[in-house]
Order: structure tokens, then sequence, then C-alpha cells
């Protein structure tokens, strides 16, 4: 502990700027000691405690709340993240996570963070409560947690996508439903995957089913099965459906999003019976199974639409792990560009690297795709280069267009220029022409033979020589 000019005592796992920064935040945060001592509690948290602040620092936990979540996760030494609780003194619910840092095992204080659930709560970011959780995560990671093989397949070392990675770690040594949020191409699957490959259930099924891949008229006879003589053209023995496959294993949903709403009933009394019915059947059968799910869309917006369940959704709500997209991971998209091409070259029995060139555009490129998209690049770069080193002519056009608004950009208003000139069109005509300059130089790298150049910029003979005098090309 170190002294705080607030209240004299602060966990020496949190900086003094993070500590400040709890004190603006909306969530409710509140630190213990190892032995139970409130040392911190924001605001928000003395709001949702009905105490001030100084009847709860330096007191212990258990003197104001008897029967605390946050107690139990310490005498079990283990984190839980977003448990929904009852307040007697709101009336309300709210949300709840509990840290143990640095480690669960070795701890020194335990973080919680409090939110209060309400429909108008679901309408917002959630993700932005459980980024603020991952960075505590993260720290773990930053302490040298190691991750067990199956996570191998994730790569990254950016903050944000290592504390999914500890989070999804975390997950595997529970039990409970996980929900993955994140947009497509990002490695949903691949992390849900991990999950299971990490947890006690690793030795019987993983079931993946394409929630929007079914029709809706087909899919309770896919998930529950189907008895004899329920319906025309069925087997006459009737047929298992995927929950079968799953017991004591893992069915994964993907794109949950897209289960109708009686389909979501029934997948609720499967959650909380342990048991389901198959169709054209009145006798129940039982279950054990974990239930994963991952979807790219907003499914708080969804229940306040009244498109999702709201019990469903926090049945399968657990936890949430939000992959964070390509774009927001920095010097990641050139491990993920350089592990796709190591794992192609082997595949073709290749060699190949990126130019400094090629590694500049795929900076400047968004990846609306993420992940996906960014192999799907380097498998058409590899198959289009001639050379040793792929350049930015062998990748898709559509990327070299990235990179020309990104010139653009730079461009736009050059030095020494003054305003005047720029009314008078000088951008236009200054832009254009260096643009026009570089797409040649880049076509005649492409294609060595003038004539196949002319085609693929479609210009006449005379009016591509004209162009190569005007911009000084050789």
């Amino acid at each position: 502990m170190e002294n705080n000019p607030e209240n004299g005592l602060v966990p020496a796992v949190l900086s003094d700027g993070e500590f400040h920064i709890l004190k603006h935040i909306g969530d409710a945060v509140l630190i213990t000691s190892r032995d139970g001592t409130v040392v911190y509690a924001n605001d928000a948290c003395c709001r949702i405690m009905g105490l001030p602040a100084e009847a709860v620092v330096r007191r212990k936990l258990g003197e104001i709340e008897a029967d605390s979540l946050t107690l139990k996760a310490m005498a079990n030494r283990t984190e839980v993240v977003n448990v929904r609780k009852y307040v007697d003194s709101l009336k309300s619910g709210v949300t709840c996570s509990v840290l143990l840092l640095p480690s669960a095992d070795d701890f020194a204080c335990s973080v919680t963070i409090m939110n209060m659930v309400r429909r108008e709560a679901a309408q917002g970011d959630f993700q932005a409560r459980q980024r603020y959780v991952e960075s505590y995560l993260d720290a773990g990671m930053a302490r040298g947690a190691d991750l067990p093989a199956s996570f191998n397949k994730l790569v990254g070392t950016s903050s944000p996508f290592r504390a999914a990675l500890y989070m999804a770690y975390k997950a595997s040594k529970a039990d409970f439903s996980v929900l993955v949020t994140g947009e497509s191409g990002v490695g949903k699957e691949l992390l849900v995957r991990a999950i299971h490959e990490s947890s006690n259930r690793s030795f019987h099924e993983f079931v993946s089913i394409n929630c929007a891949a079914i029709p809706g008229t087909l899919i309770e006879s896919e998930l529950f099965g189907y008895a004899s003589g329920s319906f025309t053209g069925g087997r006459r023995e009737g047929k298992k459906g995927l929950f079968d496959l799953a017991d004591k294993g893992t069915i994964f949903f993907d794109e949950v999003a897209d289960f109708e709403l009686n389909t979501q009933a029934k997948i609720l009394r499967v959650l909380e019976e342990g048991e389901f019915r198959r169709v054209g059947d009145q006798k129940c059968i039982p279950v054990d199974t974990r239930i994963l799910s991952a979807t790219n869309r907003d499914l708080g917006r969804m229940m306040l639409e009244g498109k999702f369940r709201e019990d469903l959704y926090y049945r399968l709500n657990t936890m949430t792990i939000h992959v964070p997209p390509l774009r927001e991971r920095g010097q990641d998209v050139e491990l993920l560009a350089e592990h796709f091409l190591g794992a192609l070259c082997e595949h073709y029995k290749r060699q190949a690297k990126f130019s400094r060139a090629t590694m500049d555009i795929f900076f400047a490129h968004p990846w609306p795709g993420n992940a996906r998209e960014l192999r799907s690049v380097v498998s058409y770069a590899l198959n289009m280069t001639d050379s040793h080193v792929i350049e930015p002519a062998d990748l898709p056009h559509y990327l070299l267009i990235s990179e020309g608004k990104a010139e653009l950009n730079r461009r736009i208003r050059p030095a020494g220029v003054e305003p005047e000139n720029l009314r008078r069109g000088f951008v236009y005509r200054n832009v254009m022409d260096a643009f026009e300059k570089d797409l040649i130089e880049a076509i005649l790298k492409r294609y060595p033979s003038r004539t196949k150049a002319m085609e693929a910029l479609g210009l006449s003979r005379r009016a591509f020589y004209l162009k190569l005098r005007k911009h000084g090309i050789s």
C-alpha cells in the first residue's frame, strides 16, 4: 500500500493515474485489501451502497455487506465477470465483476466494478464497461501469464487483443455460458474453439451450428432431433439432434442473433432445466452441455426492439468477450500478415516476403473484413507475385485505391502554396497529375510490356506516350 491524499490507502498494483481515473467513470468501483478492508469506493459505489464514503472506507466489507460477492470471490480465489445480482437498497439489479490483482492465486487486493441494470443501459454500448474490465485482466497478461497451446492459433500482441485472450482463458476454467462479440472476420470461432479445447469438456464433442445458415423451419429438428413419424419425409426411426451430439461437450451458436423468438424460448428452457424434447415427442431428455455463442450484432439493441429475449440474453451473457477489430490492433497487422504468409508459403512450397511499401499499405488500410480479409489479400498477393518480394503492384487493386486515398490526403495542401492558388484549381491539377504518374508507374511495374500496359490503362498508343512524356517517365 502507498499513501494517497484522499483516503490514505491505495493498492500498490494501481498507479496514481489509474486511481484518479476511477473517480470520473460512470461505473461503481470498490477496492479492498486482501483482508477485506475497503480502501477505496468512488461516488457511484457509495450511491449503490447507500452510504457516504467516510462510512465505507477503512471498514471491513463484511460489516457493510455480509453476503458480498467480492468476499466470496476472494475466499474462492476466483474472479467473476458480469454476474448479475439484486441490491435491496436500490430495489434493482446490478452487473458485477470482481478482479483479483495481480493474480487470483496470489492477490494483494480486489477491484469490484458494478453497474445498474437498466433497459436504457442495454441500448447503449455494453462493451465500454467490458473493455474497462479487460484493461485489468490485461494486467495479468503483462505479468507473464502463459496461455495454453489451444490459443496459439490466435496471433497478436496488442493490449485489447491479449485482454480478450486472457478473458477467454479464464472462461475456459469455468463452465458457464460465454458470449463472444466482434465484427465479422475477427476470429470469434477460433476463440470459442480455444475455450473448448482448454476446458474440462475438451475430450467430448465440440458441435458448431451457424444459426443464420439453417432455415427457421428446420432449426428445431436440427437442434433437438425428431421422433419417429413426426413428419412426412423424415426418417422412420427418427433422428438425434445436435444437443444429443454435444452431451458432456460444448455446443457453439455462431450468429446467435439469427435465432427466431420461438427457438430462443426452447434454448432458454434447455439452459434453465438441463433437458429438451425432440420434435413430435413428449419425453424429456436430460443433457449436460456448455453453450458458447458469438455474434457481430448488437444484442442489447435487439433485446430492446423485441427481437431477442431478455432472459436468454442474460443467460448467454454470463461473460462477454469482445474481440477488437484489426484496425484497433496496431502492430498486429504485420504479425498476422507474416503469420498468414508463412502458412501459405509452406502450403505452396514457396518463399516470399513483404516489401516495406507493401506493409505501409497494409497499415493504411482499415480492414473492414478484419483478419479474414487480410488472409485473402495475402493469398492473392502470393499467387500474383513473380518474385520473392511482394510489392504493392501484387496486391488487389482496391487496396491500391485505399492507399491512393491516403496519399491524396497527404498531398491535398502542398507546402508553400498560397490560398489564392488553391482557389484557382491548383490542388486538383497537382493531385491528379501526381496520382496519374503513380498509376502509370505501378502499371509499368506490373506489365513490363508497354502494349499490355496500354490495354490495362485503356489508352491509345498516342495518348499513352503523351502521358509518358508529360510525367517524364522513360
